[in-house]
C-alpha cells in the first residue's frame, strides 16, 4: 500500500471538515445577529421580541445549513475515490508481477475501481458517511434552536440579579449604570457561556457531546483511512494474497507503536514466509493486534496502512526503527499544535459572534485574547521547527473588515495597559490607580486604588 500519511488523510478529508467548521461559526455568527437589536426595551419586552424570532432563526438556520453542505456527496465520494488509488498506486504492479512470474494463481481487473468488490465497498463508506453527516445537520439545528434559547433566558436571569445588585451598589457608590449596560453586560455574559459550550452535532453512546467539526474531523479521517484500508485488504483477497505489513510514522499512538514493521495475516494465521530476498518473516493472527479498537492499529485517527506482503517477491524496506521517546516527543508536539490552533480558532470564532451582536467591549477583549494566542503560537512553531497551518485557525465570516478591527483593538488594549502600568490614574475620591505588573488588561474587570471604594471599570478608560 502506498503510504497514506497523516496529512494526506488530513487532506483528503479537510474540505468535508472544512463545511461543518464554516456551518458552525455561520451559525454562531448568525444567532448573534439577532440579540444586535431591542438595545431600548425592557426585560420583558425584550424576552418577547427574541422569542417571536425563533422562528426565523430556525428557518436561517436551515438554509446556511442546505447551502453549505449541498457538494458533500461529491466531496465525499472524491476523497474516497482518491484515497484508493492513493492507496493502491504502489502493489497494483507487484500484483500483476506476481501473476507473471506464478507467484500467485489469481488475476484480478486492471482498473481497482473496476473492480466489484472495491466498488462495493467504496458504495458502503460513501452511504455510511452521508447518513452520519445528515444525523449532524439535524443535531446541529436543534442545538442552535436550543442555545439560542438558553441565550434569552440566561440574559433575562443575569440582568435581573445584576439590576437587583445595582440598586445596592448604587446607593452606596452613587453611580448608575445604567439598563442597557447592564442588557450588554449579561447578554455578553450569556453569549459567552453558549459559546464555550459550542453547537452540538453528536451525542455518542456514553451521552457524551461532540461539536460538529471535532465529530466529523473524526469520522471522516477515519473513514478515509478505512476505505484506503479496505482498498487494500479487498486487493489482496482479489488475487489471494494474505499477508502484510504494519508500516510505520513517527508519532504513532500507544496502542500502534508495539506493531510498527511486524508481519499479520488478514485471515489470523500464523506461520513464516520468504521475501523476495530469501529472507524468512514470522507474521501472526491480526487478532493479536489492538486492531478493532477505536484508539488501536488502523482505528480511529491511526496513521498507519498495511503494507502487501507477497512470498518471493516482495522486499521489505524499512526505514531504521523508530526510538521510541523520540516518537512520543513528536506526537505531543502535534497534539500541542493541534490545541493552539484551535485555541485562536475558538477566540476569533466568539470575537466575530460579539461582533455581530454588537458588543464593542466583548469583541475588544477577544480581540486582546487572538492576540495573545497567535503569539504563543508563533513561539511554539519557532521554537519546535513546527510547520505552521494557518489556514487551521481561519473562521468563516471572519473578513478582512473584521480582522483588522480585532488588530486595532488589541493595540489600542496594550497602548492602555502601557499608560496605565506607567501613570496611575487619579480616581474620582482622590486615590489613585496603578495596574501592577504582570496583569493583562484581557483579564481585569475591575481595579481602583487602596482604600478606594469608586466602582470603576476598565470600559471607562477605553476612549
Amino acid at each position: 500500500m502506498a503510504r497514506l500519511t497523516p496529512n494526506e488523510i488530513l487532506k483528503l478529508s479537510e474540505p468535508v471538515e472544512q463545511v461543518y467548521s464554516n456551518i458552525v461559526d455561520a451559525l454562531l455568527i448568525n444567532m448573534g445577529k439577532h440579540f444586535n437589536s431591542g438595545h431600548s426595551l425592557s426585560t420583558e419586552q425584550w424576552e418577547i421580541r427574541k422569542l417571536a424570532e425563533l422562528g426565523q432563526l430556525n428557518k436561517e438556520s436551515i438554509e446556511i445549513i442546505a447551502s453549505l453542505t449541498g457538494q458533500n456527496k461529491e466531496l465525499i465520494t472524491a476523497a474516497l475515490e482518491n484515497a484508493v488509488y492513493m492507496a493502491t498506486k504502489d502493489i497494483e504492479p507487484e500484483l500483476k508481477k506476481a501473476v507473471q512470474k506464478g507467484a500467485i494463481q489469481n488475476a484480478a481487473a486492471d482498473n481497482v475501481i473496476a473492480s466489484q468488490s472495491i466498488v462495493q465497498a467504496l458504495n458502503a463508506y460513501e452511504q455510511q458517511a452521508m447518513d452520519k453527516l445528515n444525523l449532524v445537520n439535524t443535531t446541529m439545528l436543534e442545538s442552535t434552536l436550543a442555545q439560542y434559547r438558553k441565550v434569552i433566558t440566561n440574559t433575562v436571569n443575569i440582568e435581573r440579579q445584576m439590576k437587583a445588585a445595582q440598586e445596592v451598589l448604587n446607593i452606596a457608590t452613587g453611580k448608575v449604570i445604567t439598563g442597557t449596560e447592564s442588557r450588554q453586560q449579561a447578554l455578553r455574559q450569556a453569549l459567552s457561556q453558549i459559546h464555550k459550550e459550542g453547537i452540538t452535532g453528536f451525542y455518542d453512546r456514553a451521552g457524551r457531546k461532540w461539536s460538529p467539526e471535532a465529530y466529523v474531523n473524526m469520522d471522516i479521517r477515519t473513514t478515509v483511512h478505512n476505505t484506503a484500508i479496505e482498498a487494500v485488504k479487498t486487493r489482496q483477497e482479489d488475487y489471494g494474497v494474505d499477508i502484510f505489513r504494519v508500516s510505520r510514522h513517527s508519532g504513532a499512538r500507544p496502542l500502534c507503536y508495539p506493531y510498527q514493521g511486524r508481519y499479520f495475516s488478514w485471515n489470523n494465521k500464523s506461520g513464516t514466509f520468504t521475501d523476495g530476498e530469501g529472507k524468512r518473516h514470522r507474521y501472526s493472527p491480526i487478532s493479536y493486534t489492538s486492531y478493532g479498537k477505536p484508539a488501536g492499529l488502523f482505528g480511529i485517527n491511526c496513521g498507519h496502512h498495511p503494507i502487501t506482503m507477497i512470498p518471493g517477491v516482495s522486499i521489505p524496506r524499512d526505514r531504521p526503527e523508530q526510538d521510541k521517546e523520540e516518537n512520543d516527543k513528536v506526537y505531543a508536539e502535534s497534539q500541542e499544535q493541534r490545541r493552539l490552533e484551535r485555541e485562536i480558532r475558538y477566540s476569533k470564532q466568539k470575537a466575530a459572534m460579539m461582533e455581530a451582536a454588537g458588543d464593542k467591549e466583548g469583541f475588544e477583549k477577544e480581540a486582546v485574547k487572538i492576540r495573545e494566542k497567535q503569539a504563543d503560537y508563533n513561539a511554539f512553531c519557532k521554537k519546535t521547527g513546527r510547520t505552521k497551518r494557518l489556514d487551521r485557525t481561519q473562521v468563516f465570516d471572519y473578513n478582512k473588515s473584521v480582522s483588522a478591527k480585532a488588530v486595532a483593538a488589541a493595540k489600542r488594549r496594550e497602548k492602555l495597559e502601557t499608560s496605565l502600568r506607567s501613570n496611575p490614574v487619579k480616581l474620582p475620591d482622590g486615590t489613585f490607580s496603578k495596574i501592577t505588573e504582570g496583569t493583562k488588561i484581557s483579564d481585569i474587570e475591575t481595579f481602583a486604588g487602596k482604600g478606594s471604594k469608586t466602582d470603576l471599570r476598565v470600559k471607562n478608560f477605553l476612549v
